[in-house]
C-alpha cells in the first residue's frame, strides 16, 4: 500500500542523516514555489538496505542538482510498488532532471 505523500523537508545532509528509517518508496527532489507547494524536479525511489534515506544521502554527495532545496517522499509496501509508483509519477510530473524513456 502506497502512503500519503510527507513532505517538504529540508534537502540537507543534517535533515536527511537525522532521519531515523530505512523506508522504502518514491522521493521527490525540488523546490517549494510561491503556492508553497513542490516543484518537483527529480523522481526517484529507494528499495536498497538503506531505503530512501540512502538514495537521498547519495544524491547529495555527488551533488547533482544544485537548485533542488527540499524534498518529500511517499512510502511503500514492496519494491515493486516503488518501481510502478515511481514510473507512474515520472510520466505524470515529467521532471526536469530524470532521463526520457524510463
Amino acid at each position: 500500500m502506497v502512503q500519503p505523500y510527507k513532505g517538504n523537508y529540508q534537502y540537507d545532509k543534517k535533515v536527511i542523516t537525522e532521519w531515523d528509517s530505512s523506508a522504502i518508496g518514491v522521493y521527490y527532489c525540488g523546490y517549494v514555489n510561491s503556492n508553497k507547494t513542490l516543484d518537483v524536479l527529480y523522481v526517484g525511489k529507494g528499495v536498497g538496505d538503506n531505503g530512501i534515506r540512502g538514495r537521498l544521502l547519495d544524491h547529495l554527495r555527488d551533488d547533482y542538482w544544485p537548485d533542488v532545496t527540499r524534498f518529500g517522499y511517499r512510502i511503500c509496501s514492496t519494491a515493486k510498488e516503488a518501481e510502478d509508483l515511481e514510473a507512474t509519477e515520472i510520466k505524470r510530473l515529467n521532471p526536469k532532471y530524470n532521463q526520457q524513456g524510463k
